[in-house]
């Protein structure tokens, strides 16, 4: 194939050849070899190793992985003191919390990921410091860290966020389309149905366990809140502080200059680890400019001492901005060398094979993501999904596609025997082309058990020698739902299984959402073949609901908007009704004629209600993580 890279080297032999008419097109042919030696240098991502190391849990990994938990400070609980009236609650996951003893009294920075947990910190601070505290106010860097409240809330404690705290929470974890899709995925990246020993085992708090997901929850919205994209300062507690955007991982991110302690705190800005531009477990991507632009603050200031959320702690001046710099650099260098990249011509997955970066900045901090991950989502922020082979544009569908080349390549037999070989011989090279077989004949048929044996050696194989965090979690999980390893209540469940289970609503998410939100998912429900040409348009009241809702099918799509008057045709439903009929249990109330065949319009056909299930995992959002 010419990409657009080599078109213009391209151009004039081929402009000589038409002018030199028809017998000038007989050109020799350079032959290709069959085998492997015809391909040129051999391309692996620089987060493989050859060899994996096993720790005394059985755990076997990247040696790298299981440097992980020292370096970001979180390997024991520990209320340790790390400046005077400074305080990090660290060892307790992936994140810290910090106390500050402020003039009028104590400040707390982020809460833990449970209720439990929380109580358990201030327990442990109470001991270190010797006696009781009083909180004056808590302070949030975003909206992963602010569900447990409540063993750190006294009488006037006051809770300050961004001013989208609280909406960022309700769109990550509330009524959406993507939840299914993005919980399950999460609980593939980050290991959540993972054994917590053995082979499987994740080696360090980058993943996590189902304890994770069943702890109380004593989240309430901030009472104070932090305007968005300004700096501003304030006195809290008596405490001069300065307020900045530190968009890490949410929009929502913050960061704090305390400038008579000379210190910094930061939510994922300042880590051992490479940003995560991009997460495999999907979502939109973390726009490294803005990243690039808030970091700037924090090098303007003279800290000694910097306090990152999932970081150990910093000391000394030159070592904060050591650290701030390679962070950025880090980014921007992606940033900047993808950018390089599209303007030769390069397509994503080529960009992403070429990249160059400093050693001193990838060495090392390829733990959580990989570079080549952060390269794509970056061309596709920039440029879009296409590349220049026009083959993308209307290509085979992917059956008839993987039917061609197996067939191409001999047939079903002869592919699963060169997958199997590859995968006997091992060599992550081998590993890789295994998965790539056996995607092309399970595409063709899931239930090829030659095929999956070999996969589920490749993946486990790649998982174990992967530095990144990310890639682990989708290969072992792989690995383990295709064995039936994966486990919940004590059967075997796969990612697809766990996407429609956590994608169906449960009636009590659906009569807490505000009806418009309710009005609103419907949308993504509509079937265009099932609503076909109708039209029909009714409002809608609901008790308890001060608005009257419009709804209007047309074209095969769904309009909702606000009125104040009810049309002819009119419904007036509970909550419950509402959700009995977003889930297919009852159409709506009324005798309306017009509205019989309103419930058929929609595809609940991935609905699976398992309310067990859902228990067993939780019911906080998985898909907010970092």
């Amino acid at each position: 194939m010419t990409t657009r890279r080599n078109l213009l080297t391209a151009a004039p032999a081929a402009g000589a050849l038409f002018t030199l008419g028809a017998p000038a097109l007989t050109v020799p042919t350079v032959a290709r070899a069959q085998g492997t030696e015809s391909v040129g240098p051999i391309w692996r991502s620089q987060s493989l190793r050859e060899q994996p190391v096993t720790n005394p849990d059985g755990i076997i990994a990247a040696a790298e992985t299981f440097t992980v938990n020292e370096r970001m400070g979180a390997d024991r609980k520990v209320a340790a003191q790390v400046a005077p009236g400074v305080y990090a609650l660290r060892g307790f996951g992936i994140a810290q919390t910090y106390a500050l003893d402020a003039p009028g009294g104590w400040i707390i920075i982020d809460t833990a990921d449970t209720t439990q947990l929380a109580a358990e910190m201030r327990a442990m601070l109470e001991e270190a410091v010797g006696g009781q505290i009083r909180v004056a106010a808590i302070l949030f860097t975003h909206w992963h860290y602010a569900s447990a409240q409540a063993p750190w809330r006294d009488e006037g404690t006051e809770t300050w966020g961004h001013e989208r705290l609280d909406a960022n929470l309700a769109a990550e974890g509330g009524l959406t389309p993507f939840r299914g899709v993005g919980q399950s995925r999460a609980i593939a990246q980050f290991g959540i149905l993972h054994p917590r020993s053995g082979p499987d085992g994740f080696p360090n708090v980058l993943g996590f366990g189902p304890e994770k997901l069943t702890g109380d929850s004593s989240y309430q919205p901030p009472q104070k809140t932090f305007p968005n994209g300004q700096i501003i300062q304030l006195t809290i507690a008596g405490e001069e502080i300065e307020v900045a955007p530190n968009r890490s991982d949410t929009t929502c991110s913050v960061g704090f200059w305390f400038p008579n302690r000379k210190l910094l705190v930061t939510n994922f800005m300042v880590t051992p680890l490479i940003f995560n531009i991009y997460t495999l477990r999907g979502g939109p991507i973390r726009d490294p400019a803005v990243f690039i632009d808030d970091a700037r603050w924090l090098e303007s200031k003279d800290a000694e001492m910097l306090l990152d959320i999932h970081n150990a702690p910093i000391k000394g001046q030159a070592a904060v901005q050591a650290a701030i710099e390679r962070t950025v650099d880090q980014v921007q260098q992606i940033l900047d060398q993808t950018i390089r990249l599209i303007s030769h011509g390069l397509e994503a997955r080529q960009a992403a094979e070429a990249i160059t970066m400093s050693p001193g900045l990838r060495d090392g901090a390829e733990l959580y993501g990989q570079v080549e991950s952060h390269v794509r989502a970056v061309w596709a922020h920039q440029r879009g999904w296409f590349g220049s082979d026009v083959y993308a544009i209307n290509p085979l569908g992917e059956r008839e596609e993987a039917a061609r080349l197996v067939a191409g390549m001999g047939g079903a037999e002869a592919v699963r025997q060169a997958a199997t070989t590859a995968v006997a011989e091992g060599g992550l090279e081998n590993w890789r082309w295994g998965l790539k077989l056996t995607s092309l004949l399970m595409t063709l048929d899931p239930d090829d058990q030659a095929a999956r044996a070999a996969r589920i050696v490749a993946a486990r194989a790649l998982g174990q020698r992967t530095t990144a965090a990310n890639a682990r979690g989708f290969y072992i999980t792989e690995a383990l739902q295709l064995e039936g390893g994966m486990l919940a209540l004590g059967q075997p469940v796969t990612i697809d299984l766990l996407r429609r289970v956590l994608g169906t609503p449960q009636k009590s998410q659906l009569t807490d959402a505000p009806v418009l939100s309710v009005l609103q998912y419907l949308r993504h429900l509509v079937d265009p073949a099932a609503a076909g040409d109708q039209r029909l348009s009714f409002t809608m009241a609901v008790e308890g609901d001060p608005a009257m809702h419009r709804v209007q099918l047309r074209n095969g799509v769904l309009i909702i908007s606000t009125v104040e008057t009810a049309e002819a045709v009119h419904v007036a439903a509970t909550k419950e009704q509402l959700a009995d009929f977003v889930l297919g249990a009852a159409p709506l109330p009324g005798d309306a004629p017009e509205l019989s065949g309103f419930g058929k319009v929609f595809d609940r056909s991935q609905f699976l209600p398992r309310e067990s299930l859902v228990a067993a995992l939780g019911s906080k959002p998985l898909d907010h993580e970092y």
